[in-house]
């Protein structure tokens, strides 16, 4: 085909060719004329200058001290079923749990296995205790029931959801719960805009493969700028010699300087090819299937940059589309970390992104936990490198929709979601590539004042022991009314602390203690189609 665009076409440079992914060039020919074979220029590629294809960094296992592989959130943890004791066939779980103090060399197995005693675990008392159902329509009940559970969890979404919009950071603790525990990676900071906060303390185990720039804008800036040098030398040298590609194509001059400043354009030209010359171009390494599996016959093929094959934490400018909230009340608003596809100029590829605001005067950007409806918001997602500007499309599969009304329970009025079409949600551009970018998740515990004396306050309903009070006694308070305070001591054995502020408490505000914590992007778990559970697709 013809190549298109300013700059001309490098032989050492990685190609993408949309919806089948990213290759080495090995060999292209030029063809001063496409109705004949006369005059071909061939350039074959220098393998040791052929850029890599790997797409992440391998970093050395002694390298990286400070990522605490492992330490994932607690409430991501999948906690394991227990499986219930062994006991006599027919005992319930209140009898078995009075085989718990026996002995071990006495347990119920041996003593069951000596008085030949049937056992299991706790199957048999089940079927004894279920109740009889009508088998006459069993196909029936367990439609409906399911249609039922089905619209009922509908709802508490729906419900969780715009709880969640309306008090986007508050969290509320249940009693049984510890929060010194829950919340151990949280900590409290004294101002949101000028409290340090290190940016490579605490990195997650996937940050050792992604690559880091000391400075991405002035990277980009010589990268462009190279690229800019390069198109004004092949333009000046097929205006006025008629270059097409190679250096062999170039004549040289007479004079002495004109000598030396055609060797150094010979030397920026070499394995180049003009813009708007016919050629043959031969990949290496395409897997027959990712041609077989093709719905296209007609292919482009782009030349990537310097460093753009390089996976790191892209970050975007974004706004919601005119069209992603034409029926916004069947459907849930979008979470963070929810799977998306991004079209990133050429490429495209599924991840897990995060929203946050952009702060102009801030290091550290507060996280969004839905994408609003209007405005202008980040997104932060692993991918690959690319310099901006450069368009930005965030597509999402057709979501399932969901029953705002309890009298909504014929579900043939919904729109049926598919699971090969992908709804447009946000438009915008790049930012650029930055991993040391602080995004923060704030969550908020609140408490009410019981007693009120003056700047003195009782408050309750905050805590539920006085382990986590002494833990957070550290922290500084806040109220809704603007006022700043810090607790004082703990009072009593359910959680009650007293605390002191800097101005006469109303009985009622409500007391606050802001908490916050790092949060990075994810990758999308591909290990069920045969990738690995940290891997990009890019096609």
């Amino acid at each position: 085909g013809y190549l298109r665009g300013p700059p001309p076409l490098d032989i050492h440079q990685l190609i993408h060719v949309p919806t089948m992914g990213t290759f080495q060039l090995g060999s292209a020919v030029a063809h001063p004329s496409r109705n004949s074979s006369s005059g071909d220029i061939v350039l074959t590629a220098d393998t040791e200058r052929m850029p890599g294809l790997e797409l992440f960094a391998d970093p050395h296992s002694l390298d990286g001290e400070q990522n605490l592989i492992g330490f994932d959130d607690l409430d991501e943890e999948d906690e394991e079923e227990e499986v219930p004791m062994a006991r006599p066939a027919g005992w319930s779980d209140y009898q078995a749990s009075w085989l718990e103090g026996v002995d071990e060399n006495d347990d119920a197995q041996t003593f069951c296995t000596q008085q030949s005693i049937d056992i299991d675990h706790g199957e048999y008392a089940t079927s004894l205790n279920k109740k009889e159902k009508d088998d006459t329509n069993d196909d029936d009940l367990d439609n409906d029931f399911a249609q039922r559970a089905t619209h009922k969890a509908s709802l508490q979404q729906a419900s969780a959801d715009k709880e969640a919009l309306e008090f986007p950071d508050e969290l509320e603790l249940p009693p049984d719960v510890t929060a010194s525990t829950r919340l151990a990676r949280y900590r409290a900071l004294k101002s949101f805009r000028k409290s340090a906060w290190d940016a490579r303390e605490n990195l997650p185990g996937e940050y050792g493969k992604l690559y880091h720039f000391a400075s991405f804008k002035s990277t980009q800036r010589d990268v462009l700028r190279d690229s800019q040098d390069i198109c004004g030398v092949a333009d000046l040298a097929r205006f006025e010699r008629g270059w097409i590609a190679g250096p062999e194509n170039t004549k040289s001059a007479t004079d002495g300087d004109d000598m030396e400043d055609g060797s150094e354009e010979e030397d920026e030209l070499e394995g180049c090819i003009a813009s708007g010359t016919y050629v043959t171009i031969t990949l290496l390494n395409v897997p027959p299937t990712t041609y077989a599996t093709s719905t296209t016959t007609f292919l482009t093929a782009v030349s990537l940059l310097p460093h753009e094959h390089k996976a790191s934490v892209l970050h975007m400018n974004i706004s919601p589309s005119n069209t992603s909230y034409t029926t916004s009340s069947l459907f849930s608003p979008l979470k963070s970390k929810t799977p998306l596809t991004l079209r990133c100029g050429w490429r495209t590829w599924t991840t897990k992104p995060i929203f946050s605001q952009l702060n102009l005067n801030c290091d550290k950007h507060k996280l969004e936990k839905f994408m609003g409806r209007q405005g202008f918001l980040a997104l932060s997602a692993y991918g690959p490198v690319t310099y901006a500007p450069c368009p930005v499309m965030v597509f999402q599969p057709t979501p399932t929709p969901v029953a705002t009304d309890i009298t909504l329970m014929d579900t043939s009025v919904l729109p049926t979601p598919s699971a090969n079409k992908r709804e447009l949600v946000a438009v915008g551009s790049m930012l650029g590539a930055d991993a040391d970018r602080i995004i923060i998740k704030r969550v908020i515990l609140t408490g009410y004042p019981t007693r009120v004396h003056k700047r003195h306050a009782t408050v309750k309903y905050m805590f539920y022991n006085p382990d986590d009070v002494k833990w957070f006694k550290p922290a500084g308070l806040s109220t809704k009314h603007g006022l700043q305070g810090h607790i004082i001591e703990s009072v009593g054995v359910h959680g009650s602390m007293k605390c002191l502020f800097n101005a006469p408490v109303k009985q009622h505000d409500t007391v606050c203690l802001p908490l916050y914590k790092r949060v990075f992007p994810k990758f999308v778990d591909t290990s069920d189609s045969g990738g690995n559970s940290d891997d990009l697709v890019i096609l």
